[in-house]
């Protein structure tokens, strides 16, 4: 086995670092904001909330689109560029807030937001990592996107409490000024594209392990596995549920119980997110990933089953832990699935095509689960997005194995 350099001397933790940072502003500003913006412009647009709906879907379907399309680019040029394209274009659209004074606009705020949250979220900051380890790739990956979790938890709320204080227009420039600062800056100083910039190996192996641990398939080759395509769907599944589940959450534990306890359910969650993923990151060093991503859908079908009967302050709070282990795990195995099936030679490529399907599914869920309970119940809601769950082990076991996924590309190789 290759010699890894002591993990304190090398850079890749740097890395990690600044892509962990990232993360958390773009998410706490971004993924988790965004809500937060739909709510705070309806009420001062004075509109309906069917006119607004479409908003949040057009800025995930919009980082979607903006993902796949830079991803081949990001194999190609120096990553930090587009975390810079992403810094500038995130911060002038939260700037541009005070301009929205009407429906259209705030469809046109939310389609430049998602392509600048696209450009310095998930598809830069996973493949960069990807590219550094290779022994450690899960335990750097579980660190990495926990700032997902982090900027959920922590910069969330204060967003909230400045629109809430300020109105959009009055924070718009403050919350600009943060997704600037804390993207570009980071980008810059602690992120490099590949570890071959700095003369560097991945995990620090010496550098006469360097080619087998950076070569890789191409982009064709790995769309035309059968692996990468039942991922892709499996994915789009299983966010379709979680993502559905977590928009529902809220006004769920509110209707049942109180507010206090929806949001006690919300924050637990979010912890037991943080958690699951980093322990998550070294179980699965000792265990197949495949198999523990679908224990853990299988996990998210149990918490969903839960959440669809959970009438009492425990019950919703014990559940939502449930679900917030499965979900903190289950994005870091994507990422870290399709780098072992495939390598990292096209991996922003491939991630961001796999992203397209998982962002179908991240602007589904909430529309899906919504007229279900509009419909019917958040009862039946619940049990739907369940069911979407094991529709989802389903597919991921018709994809086959890493191992025959990578022995279609590796004879390639020659």
């Amino acid at each position: 086995m290759a010699r890894i350099a002591d993990v304190s001397l090398f850079r890749g933790w740097h890395v990690v670092i600044g892509v962990f940072v990232t993360l958390a502003v773009t998410a706490g500003l971004g993924f988790y904001n965004a809500s937060v913006i739909l709510q705070a412009a309806r009420t001062e647009l004075d509109t309906s909330v069917s006119a607004v709906s479409g908003a949040t879907a057009l800025f995930f379907g919009i980082s979607g689109v903006v993902s796949f399309l830079a991803g081949p680019l990001m194999d190609r040029f120096d990553v930090r560029w587009f975390y810079v394209a992403g810094g500038i274009l995130g911060a002038a659209s939260l700037a541009g807030l005070r301009w929205v004074n009407s429906v259209v606009l705030l469809y046109v705020f939310f389609a430049f937001f998602g392509a600048g949250f696209a450009l310095a979220g998930l598809v830069p900051g996973t493949s960069v990592v990807a590219r550094w380890f290779t022994v450690r790739r899960s335990v750097a990956l579980s660190i990495a996107t926990t700032g997902l979790s982090v900027g959920g938890i922590a910069i969330t709320p204060v967003a909230s409490a400045l629109i809430d204080d300020r109105a959009l227009a009055g924070a718009g420039p403050l919350l600009a000024g943060a997704w600037l600062v804390g993207v570009i800056p980071i980008a810059l100083l602690l992120i490099r594209s590949t570890p071959t910039d700095l003369g560097l190996s991945p995990d620090g192996v010496s550098s006469t392990e360097l080619t087998s641990h950076t070569r890789g398939a191409t982009f064709l080759q790995a769309r035309r596995t059968r692996f990468f395509l039942f991922l892709a769907i499996t994915y789009a599944l299983v966010f379709t549920a979680q993502v559905g589940a977590l928009a529902q959450l809220v006004n769920a534990g509110t209707e049942r119980v109180d507010k206090a306890a929806a949001t006690a359910a919300l924050s637990s969650l979010a912890l037991a997110s943080v958690i699951g993923r980093l322990v998550g990151g070294v179980v699965v060093t000792r265990l197949s990933p495949l198999r523990m991503t679908m224990a853990l859908i299988l996990l998210q079908s149990v918490a969903l089953v839960l959440l669809a009967f959970a009438d009492t302050r425990t019950a919703l709070i014990g559940a939502s832990v449930i679900l917030g282990l499965s979900v903190g795990n289950l994005l870091m195995l994507q990422p870290l699935l399709l780098a072992d099936a495939f390598g990292v030679v096209e991996y922003s490529r491939i991630y961001s095509y796999g992203q397209l399907f998982a962002t179908a599914g991240v602007a589904a869920g909430p529309f899906v689960l919504g007229v279900v309970r509009d419909l019917a119940s958040y009862q039946l809601a619940f049990l739907v997005g369940a069911g979407t769950n094991f529709v989802a082990v389903a597919t991921l076991a018709l994809a086959g194995s890493v191992h025959a996924a990578r022995a279609s590309w590796e004879p390639a190789l020659g």
